[in-house]
């Protein structure tokens, strides 16, 4: 009778195990699919921007083509957010909603609501850091341990402005 209870136990907790993975498999794949859903948005949302004349490196797209590529982009986006819903932890759910309402500022610019040029560079500001809180709770709600992601470098060292050359003339 040990036994049997021994081996009952023992299954029950491989069962709890992979169940345990199946659900962190499926978290990762809702984080995932926000951030490629959320990325999407920004890209095309930026593109508008340029568009407008604000400051992007992005290829300029004009409104006919940018807005409903947006709004069919939003709705993909409003998917992936009932995913990240029903999977997600709290630190997640608010990380994640965070990182949309600075989307959604930033698609006020993309379609001509405002274009103050200091709101503009602090709604840059507010999507990278939303952006960074996402990573790091997901990061911690799957139980990634390796250290958090690193801040990114912008612009690329290869953008950065030249330096003038000596003056030759001078010697």
């Amino acid at each position: 009778m040990a036994s049997f209870i021994s081996t009952r136990l023992i299954d029950r907790a491989r069962w709890q195990r992979e169940e345990a993975l199946r659900w962190d498999e499926k978290r990762l794949d809702c984080y995932g699919e926000f951030a490629t859903a959320i990325k999407q948005f920004i890209a095309i949302a930026t593109r508008l921007c340029a568009g407008l004349g604000l400051p992007e490196a992005s290829q300029p797209l004009d409104a006919n083509t940018g807005l409903p590529a947006l709004a069919a982009a939003d709705q993909d986006l409003s998917i992936k957010w009932e995913q990240v819903l029903m999977l997600g932890s709290p630190d997640i759910i608010t990380a994640a909603q965070d990182w949309r309402h600075a989307v959604w500022h930033l698609e006020w610019f993309a379609r001509g609501l405002r274009n103050d040029l200091v709101e503009y560079e602090q709604v840059t500001a507010d999507r990278e850091a939303a952006r960074s809180r996402f990573y790091t709770a997901a990061r911690a709600d799957l139980g990634i341990v390796s250290g958090s992601v690193p801040e990114r470098i912008w612009p690329p060292a290869w953008q950065q402005p030249l330096q003038e050359p000596p003056d030759s003339s001078a010697t």
